[in-house]
């Protein structure tokens, strides 16, 4: 049989599929990256051990800041493109939803990305204002500013304009509009304002129910004519500057885009005749991320291009705006999923491998007078493609009946261990014979997770892939090294959190969702690291501290001009004193506690003065260390 090498590792995992160009494998096996297209590739596995040589442990998070860049000006060039195409006569505005990373480098790094196009920002709450007021001054880019709204956070987003940033208050409830006109005037600034129409059309896929007439933000069409009325009537309908609408996240079909576009065009034209200083259209978010690589209506993929969205965006307001004869307006996108997903990357260590059962493995057989474990070895021995049914059944009533007499006392430990470890090498034989059957059973697919090994990796999924747990959200995985080799065992993977659902069950495949990610067993004398890859949006600022486990370590790595790799920035993640104080354990406190317990021990003469020193000396030092395991 031929030998195992890359290509097949490239088939395996679909790495050219879901990685958009950036993600491949090296000749050595490994996986690299390349953050521009122009630039030469980088090995993940090498930079993990260059950081390890730093003192710096997994796990880690890589930002390839590269990357954010890149996709920024593929999706600028694809509405160009599209514009050009079109005769499409006003400006294209990429934006971004600080709320999708917020994290200062990232937001910083999409800002130098869009300094020559103007990219925008998009707030959703007071805080993420006061931090967007301070830094972004990019000339005439535009700050959208949505989310429920208070008579500070309106004053601050006017304010901004007396400091040049061109804000623009949307209007998401109807009680806000009086209140920014109120303030405005306290102000003495003249506001753009921008009014959200909730879109009967639903986007489909994981956030439907985000959009259509029940959407929770938004006005309805009788409310918008209201809007325009108290704008009219207060001899300020000039203020109104933009149509704002939203079919969704992670939107993954085309048609849904398409659909929606018919309905908020109509709306766009209908307004701009009521109001002609209507000049921008913002489409929202919902632009997708190919997560599984199918190029499907899937959940987790799209069955379009970044140029096909562009393309359809552009046509649909092109035609609008040619039949009413008014004005292309500028659109606006807020793309912030597409900008950011794909230039993270998460890398665990698999410390552990709880393994399981495969047919090949020989099957150690045992004397015993009990009559359930005599009859499951011959069960072994008999089982074929014809009897396999009736095998399993009479498998799973003779390991019921020995668990029943375990319970009455009339099986002992030893005997029910035998019965157990012969029962699995029998459904690990059936499971090999049915790979040979057109359909099989039914019993026996209930029975299939308990021949994947469980692959303990050090890091906490609640923290840095929520998504996975929260919403079944697939992200690709895969081995980061080794890949010239063939993966011979089936894992699932389980983090470090005491909490069963900290584990991931389901991976990225063609066809459909695969129960197992294709692995290697770990050598004793090196680590084996494993790589979640697309978590640049969401899954940081949604990550949670269960068990205490606190942000991991991240580095920004960028590509000079002369292909030197260069760690620009480096984030160290939480120590326990700090996750520790996120839930209110003061470190003095818990330092002047464990002193006096130690004080107490000496008096008891449970622990030596010499002793007590070395152990407050290392509870000091633990509290400032990593919240992940540590070599």
């Amino acid at each position: 049989m031929e030998g195992w090498n890359v290509a097949k590792s490239r088939e395996l995992y679909r790495i050219q599929d879901w990685g958009g160009g950036y993600f491949d494998i090296n000749p050595e096996g490994n996986v690299t990256v390349r953050p521009s297209r122009n630039q030469q590739s980088v090995d993940i596995f090498e930079l993990v051990r260059s950081l390890q040589r730093r003192g710096i442990e997994a796990p880690v998070l890589f930002r390839f800041d590269g990357i954010i860049r890149d996709r920024a000006k593929s999706i600028q060039l694809a509405f160009k493109d599209a514009m050009d195409q079109w005769g499409y006569t006003g400006a294209y505005r990429i934006t971004y939803p600080v709320k999708v990373n917020p994290l200062h480098h990232v937001v910083d790094t999409v800002r130098k990305a869009g300094f020559t196009r103007n990219l925008g920002l998009e707030v959703g709450s007071k805080p993420e204002l006061l931090a967007v007021l301070a830094v972004h001054d990019l000339p005439d880019a535009p700050l959208l500013c949505n989310g429920y709204k208070d008579a500070e956070y309106i004053e601050l987003a006017l304010i901004g304009r007396k400091l040049g940033r061109r804000s623009i208050i949307i209007i998401e409830q109807l009680y806000e509009l009086q209140q920014v006109l109120d303030i405005a005037q306290q102000v003495g600034v003249e506001p753009e304002l921008g009014i959200r129409m909730k879109p009967t059309t639903k986007g489909g896929g994981y956030w439907n129910d985000s959009s259509g007439e029940q959407a929770k933000f938004g006005l309805n069409t009788q409310e918008i004519l209201t809007a325009i009325n108290t704008l009219k009537a207060a001899g300020k309908d000039q203020y109104l500057k933009l149509l704002h609408f939203h079919v969704g996240s992670q939107i993954p079909a085309i048609n849904s885009v398409k659909k929606v576009l018919k309905e908020a065009t109509r709306m766009f034209v209908e307004i701009a005749r009521m109001c002609p200083s209507l000049s921008i259209l913002d489409v929202g978010g919902g632009l997708g991320i190919d997560y599984d690589g199918s190029k499907t209506n899937f959940e987790s993929s799209m069955n379009y291009t970044i140029a096909e969205y562009a393309e359809a965006v552009v046509s649909a307001v092109f035609d609008a705006c040619e039949k009413a004869e008014i004005p292309h307006p500028d659109i606006v996108s807020e793309s912030g999923r597409a900008l950011v997903a794909h230039h993270a990357v998460l890398v665990a260590e698999v410390i552990d491998v709880s393994p399981a059962l495969y047919s090949n493995q020989p099957i150690e057989r045992v004397t015993s007078e009990l009559e359930g474990i005599q009859r499951l070895q011959e069960l072994y021995d008999e089982v074929n493609i014809k009897n396999i049914r009736e095998t399993l059944n009479e498998a799973i009533a003779i390991k019921e009946d020995i668990f029943e007499k375990f319970v009455q006392g009339e099986v002992n430990l030893e005997e029910r261990a035998q019965g157990e470890r012969i029962f699995k090498h029998l459904v690990a034989r059936m499971n090999s014979i049915a790979r040979t059957m057109p359909h099989v059973p039914e019993e026996l697919e209930k029975l299939a997770p308990g021949l994947r090994d469980t692959y303990f990796c050090n890091f906490s999924l609640f923290q840095s892939a929520l998504d996975s747990w929260a919403i079944d959200q697939l992200f690709p995985i895969m081995p980061i090294q080794r890949l010239n080799e063939e993966p011979h065992r089936k894992a699932i993977l389980a983090d470090l959190t005491c909490d069963s659902d900290g584990a991931i069950n389901r991976f990225i495949d063609l066809k459909d969702v695969k129960d197992h990610l294709p692995c290697h067993q770990p050598r004793e004398d090196a680590p084996y690291f494993i790589g979640l890859f697309l978590v640049g949006a969401y899954q940081e600022i949604l990550g949670g501290l269960h068990n205490l486990f606190g942000d991991t370590n991240a580095v920004h790595v960028t590509i000079n001009d002369d292909g030197q790799v260069e760690l620009r920035e480096l984030v160290k993640g939480d120590a326990i004193e700090e996750v520790l104080e996120y839930v209110e354990y003061e470190t003095n406190e818990l330092l002047s506690r464990f002193r006096h317990s130690l004080e107490r021990s000496i008096r008891e003469n449970t622990i030596t003065p010499e002793e007590s020193a070395k152990v407050q000396k290392r509870y000091k030092e633990a509290l400032d260390g990593y919240t992940y395991l540590v070599k």
